[in-house]
């Protein structure tokens, strides 16, 4: 059954081009979370593009322009990018789509990840910056926002204003996930 309901559901996306994750719960007759376990591998594929409550028909690969993730357009300042060995560069709109990203790739992880510094705007290495999660809404980009320092220190001094929560990388690849449940939460 798993086969003829993908098969249904990229039947469905040619046709209409995005569905949500209700409606093909609906249309197959089976629990959203069947749903997910079915789309999973047409997303490792990179046939489909998870976002908001469903999913999009990949119809070509993302440019610098667009997030990988959420295929939004890139926020310039706050954006994150992944590197691979075989000079591959992904591009999200911000750390919350990185993150989700990266806890998503399984084996083939990005070799480098960088970001930007919240506060100086400079370029840093994602794998060692400190992540804010759940601070007062300030970039209006992806749901929870998360926030990415080079310091800790100034990670927890901006969340004694804004509020939220101070991860290292590996503790906020986590909680995003925890958090998002298997939702996108990205904005349009």
């Amino acid at each position: 059954m798993p086969l003829q309901r993908k098969e249904a559901i990229m039947e469905w996306l040619n046709k209409e081009k995005t569905l949500r994750i209700a409606t093909l719960s609906y249309r197959l007759g089976v629990s959203e979370m069947t749903v997910y376990r079915d789309i999973k591998p047409l997303m490792e594929k990179r046939d489909i593009i998870r976002i908001t409550g469903g999913i999009v028909l990949r119809e070509s690969e993302p440019t610098p322009g667009h997030c990988v993730y959420c295929m939004k357009k890139n926020n310039s300042i706050h954006q994150a990018q992944m590197l691979y060995d075989d000079q591959k560069i992904e591009y999200f709109c911000c750390p919350h789509c990185a993150l989700l990203h990266y806890h998503n790739q399984g084996e083939e992880k990005a070799d480098q990840f960088i970001c930007q510094d919240f506060l100086k705007g400079t370029t840093i290495s994602g794998k060692n910056a400190f992540y804010l999660l759940g601070a007062d809404e300030i970039l209006g980009c992806c749901s929870p926002q998360v926030l990415a320092f080079e310091k800790k220190e100034h990670a927890m001094k901006f969340s004694e204003g804004f509020g939220g929560n101070v991860f290292s990388f590996q503790a906020a690849v986590r909680e995003i996930h925890r958090q998002m449940s298997g939702f996108c939460g990205c904005s349009e």
